[in-house]
């Protein structure tokens, strides 16, 4: 089994979007449609204070996590996935488009 692990974070000014469960899920739903992830199932905890929002997404091909922290700015993101024809430079600007920001941080771990 192969597998490719890449987190990081998003700099992004969308206030409204990271403390919005249904944005995120959006978000995320166009990051894995660009990109061939296959979402089959979710879980998702929202935080009172300060807000903030964990969002869970169960893919066929492993899991797609993102965590906001609206206090600043950032959506912290994490995925996993054992898809070998993953492009991932198209990824990660998916995912800076979907939230509208500047991802930064990424580290890549590969797994063989």
């Amino acid at each position: 089994m192969e597998g490719t692990y890449l987190f990081g974070y998003v700099d992004t000014k969308e206030e409204g979007l990271l403390k919005s469960a249904g944005l995120i899920k959006k978000a995320v739903l166009g990051v894995c449609k660009s990109v061939g992830l296959n979402v089959v199932g979710e879980g998702l905890y929202t935080f009172p204070s300060p807000a903030g929002i964990t969002y869970c997404f169960i893919l066929s091909q492993s899991h797609f996590v993102v965590h906001t922290w609206p206090e600043e700015c950032r959506v912290f993101f994490d995925l996993f996935t054992c898809n070998k024809g993953l492009d991932e430079k198209k990824c990660i600007k998916s995912i800076s488009d979907e939230f509208n920001g500047e991802v930064k941080g990424v580290k890549r771990v590969e797994y063989r």
